[in-house]
């Protein structure tokens, strides 16, 4: 494909800033691209104006030229363009129509008159190739979420597209289902059967960057900031990568940390890997050991950055105003933490509870209790299906147990107004849109309020500075035609205009830049310190080991598997490498 020049206003007025402005680049037959950038940044218009949405469904203003298999876009028919280029959507349940495995993959080829042999002939291709042929004859809602991606992959490739752009394949999976869709794109990317070039649509780098061959980033104007090979940016432009807003890998971010603060004239090679990282431990001396540990607890660990919110006395008040006002107030060294001054009561208390999905004898939470304490900090985790957003809309009041009990301050919820009780739980749903009602940005932020009858009672600052959460939109923009990353914002501040007691997040750092990740979090640490529960569900291992200060993990049939402190629950986890890495750092430090 080629891009030259091309850029693109959604709708009828010009005098409108291009979503995507000036962009040409080009990818050669089988080259793996990360596309990235922060939200709002255009790749979504991008990956649009490649599979034909932009022009043939989605009108507006455009300039430049696509070429795709050495044809215009403008010279193809709709239908033939999108026999060739391919979407993965990041939640697969958007894209599964069909009740088994095999008819899922089959339907495309029925939809396009396909004989009955042949069909059958390329599914059983396509299921060996993505070594799922024992999962032909299940149902969908028997499989995990990797298998449910694997299975939309595998959906798409027994049409023999050339071109498969895959949008945050992996925002929605847990470590083995990540981990297995990986494994098959790495199986694809060899062989001799297909010679796809596939675009991933990604902020989280760390976990696609050894796959592709080149990378172009987006910046908020929705231009170009970096293009080329991954290895030589990588190598020779990793500072101007990790400015581009894009969540770099860690073990890359440290390294270069720790080769700014040390001997210049060492000639440390960049880790491609995790196995690399703990190679370069042998060649390191003591005090460099030493200087790695310090950089590695202070960044992947306990972050420095957060500690000086750790200093205020009891609950932070600050008139309602977040980051930057926090920064104005004196910091009070010393001071005694909330924890050590008095025992927090208990706010949220599950009492042997069970929930079966409808209809079924399927146990989503199955004989599940435990106790949250008021100013608690949680992570959430599990694989998927093993009910963590069951436990949350069970806490939110939303679904009623089959039996158990779920206790807030003492008082069981079936006692409680529902209408009050709704007005202490902000929940912030996995999906989005699924909590957008109104047709503005400013309407959708008051429309809590407004049902709680407290509109009166709103700081106009306050509201402003919810508004610029979401980037830099005008307030009566209708929602809808906001990115993913900034809808999941807007869903913050229509949580926090109406201060709640208890946060309740379902996997908010999907679809999120590195900027807003950073903001989110610190927001959150600092609504914690002004004594609201916070629970976060999210696979997102890494985030939960540097911010939260206790884990709840759930077993696959929705029994309780861990409950401990954050920093003893991770130091028993062998499979995150913040962990893996301090402990082998000590064991050279020993050493040497």
């Amino acid at each position: 494909m080629e891009f030259k020049d091309f850029s693109f206003i959604y709708g009828d007025d010009l005098t409108q800033q291009p979503a995507i402005s000036d962009i040409s680049f080009q990818l050669k037959k089988g080259e793996y691209l990360i596309l990235a950038g922060p939200s709002g940044s255009g790749k979504s218009t991008l990956t649009n104006a490649i599979n034909g949405i932009i022009p043939f469904r989605l009108k507006g203003y455009m300039k430049g030229t696509t070429h795709i298999l050495g044809k215009n876009v403008e010279n193809y028919d709709f239908m033939e363009l999108s026999r060739n280029v391919g979407l993965v959507k990041q939640n697969p349940l958007e894209q599964l129509v069909t009740f088994t495995v095999r008819d899922e993959i089959a339907f495309g080829l029925e939809n396009l008159k396909y004989s009955k042999e042949e069909i059958k002939n390329r599914v059983e291709e396509i299921a060996n190739l993505m070594e799922i042929k024992h999962l032909l004859d299940r149902t969908i809602d028997q499989l995990s979420g990797g298998q449910k991606q694997i299975v939309i992959l595998s959906s798409f490739l027994v049409m023999n597209p050339k071109i498969l752009i895959l949008d945050e394949p992996i925002a929605f999976l847990d470590q083995n289902s990540e981990s297995l869709l990986l494994n098959r794109l790495k199986r694809l990317k060899k062989s001799n059967d297909f010679n796809l070039t596939i675009i991933i649509v990604e902020h989280r780098l760390s976990r696609v960057i050894d796959l592709a061959d080149k990378i172009l980033i987006l910046n908020e104007e929705g231009k170009i900031a970096l293009y080329g090979d991954i290895s030589e940016i990588i190598e020779k432009k990793f500072t101007i990568l990790k400015s581009c807003n894009v969540r770099v890998p860690w073990i890359l971010d440290l390294f270069f940390k720790f080769k700014n603060l040390n001997d210049p004239s060492k000639k440390f090679v960049p880790p491609k890997n995790f196995q690399d990282l703990l190679t370069l431990l042998h060649f390191l001396n003591k005090n460099e050991l030493y200087s790695l540990k310090e950089l590695l607890i202070d960044t992947e660990i306990e972050p420095i950055h957060l500690k000086s919110f750790e200093n205020y006395e009891e609950k932070i008040h600050f008139n309602n105003l977040y980051i930057e006002s926090l920064k104005q107030v004196e910091i009070i060294r010393d001071s005694p933490k909330l924890e050590q001054k008095k025992e927090l009561g208990t706010i949220l208390e599950v009492q042997n509870l069970i929930f079966e999905y409808p209809n079924t004898q399927i146990k989503a939470i199955n004989n599940l209790s435990l106790k949250i304490k008021e100013g608690d900090f949680i992570g959430l985790i599990g694989p998927n299906g093993s009910g963590k957003t069951t436990l949350l809309y069970l806490l939110a009041n939303l679904y009623e147990p089959k039996s158990g009990e779920i206790l807030f301050k003492g008082k069981n919820l079936k006692d409680l107004d529902i209408y009050d009780y709704a007005q202490k739980i902000g929940f912030i749903f996995q999906n989005p849109e699924n909590m957008i009602f109104k047709s503005t940005i400013k309407k959708e932020i008051l429309y809590g309020p407004e049902n709680f009858g407290i509109s009166d009672k709103i700081d106009d600052i306050y509201l402003k500075k919810l508004i610029q959460l979401i980037g830099n939109e005008d307030e009566e923009k209708n929602p809808f035609n906001l990115s993913w990353g900034q809808k999941r914002r807007l869903n913050l501040s229509s949580i926090f205009i109406y201060n709640p007691d208890i946060i309740l997040l379902d996997e908010p750092f999907i679809g999120q830049d590195q900027k807003t990740i950073d903001s989110l979090i610190e927001t959150l640490f600092i609504e914690n310190k002004r004594g609201k529960t916070i629970i976060i569900s999210s696979h997102d291992y890494h985030l939960l080991l540097k911010y939260t200060r206790r884990i709840i993990e759930l077993n696959r049939d929705g029994t309780l598997k861990d409950d401990k402190p954050n920093k003893e629950f991770f130091s028993h986890h062998k499979n995150l490498g913040p962990v893996i890495l301090l402990d082998e750092i000590n064991k050279n430090i020993n050493k040497s």
